[in-house]
């Protein structure tokens, strides 16, 4: 079924909508989650929060993309449930992150990420959507090159390609703007 139909689906309030969006994303979603959770069970659960989540979620909202906007509530709904059950793993994942990020107490700091992040934001908007799809999949899901490759019926190194493209394209875009990273 079209992305189309299953928000307006959403927007009639009729179930079938749940149905269709764990037929085409379920899988997807799982592998978002598993990646996050590394376990079965907390997948399974990460799983159902995030149709219910986007139940409520739609109305008001009407995603241009259903799967960036599935791919973003299984992301956050299984980092949600990470940190809530308080692995130890996670916390020294947090950890590690930390010591590269800073604990983000300099203002200037996070003056930088913040400028950071708008200009990563305005060459997204200026790429195409498939591209701007598999880079967010990439960065922000952590989505494995073989996952992003079946979701765009690509091989990996067809993936692995375009995101070095559109991590090249990134660069001079930054570097145009007077950013050096």
């Amino acid at each position: 079924m079209e992305d189309n139909r299953i928000i307006i689906l959403y927007n009639e309030r009729n179930e079938t909508a749940i149905t269709e969006t764990k037929d085409k994303y379920g899988k997807l979603v799982r592998k978002i989650s598993y990646e996050i959770l590394r376990n079965d069970e907390d997948t399974k659960e990460c799983e159902n929060s995030t149709y219910l989540s986007t139940w409520n979620a739609i109305p008001p909202a009407f995603p241009k993309s259903l799967c960036a906007f599935i791919c973003k509530i299984a992301r956050n709904t299984a980092i949600d449930l990470l940190r809530k059950l308080s692995r130890h793993k996670a916390e020294n994942i947090y950890n590690e992150l930390e010591e590269v990020i800073g604990d983000d107490s300099d203002p200037q700091d996070i003056l930088e990420a913040s400028e950071l992040t708008s200009f990563i934001d305005k060459y997204l908007s200026t790429i195409k959507s498939r591209n701007r799809q598999m880079f967010l999949m990439r960065y922000y899901c952590n989505m494995s090159m073989q996952t992003i490759g079946d979701c765009f019926n690509l091989n990996e190194n067809a993936v692995r390609a375009q995101l070095l493209r559109t991590r090249e394209g990134l660069r001079a875009y930054l570097k145009n703007n007077g950013i050096e990273v």
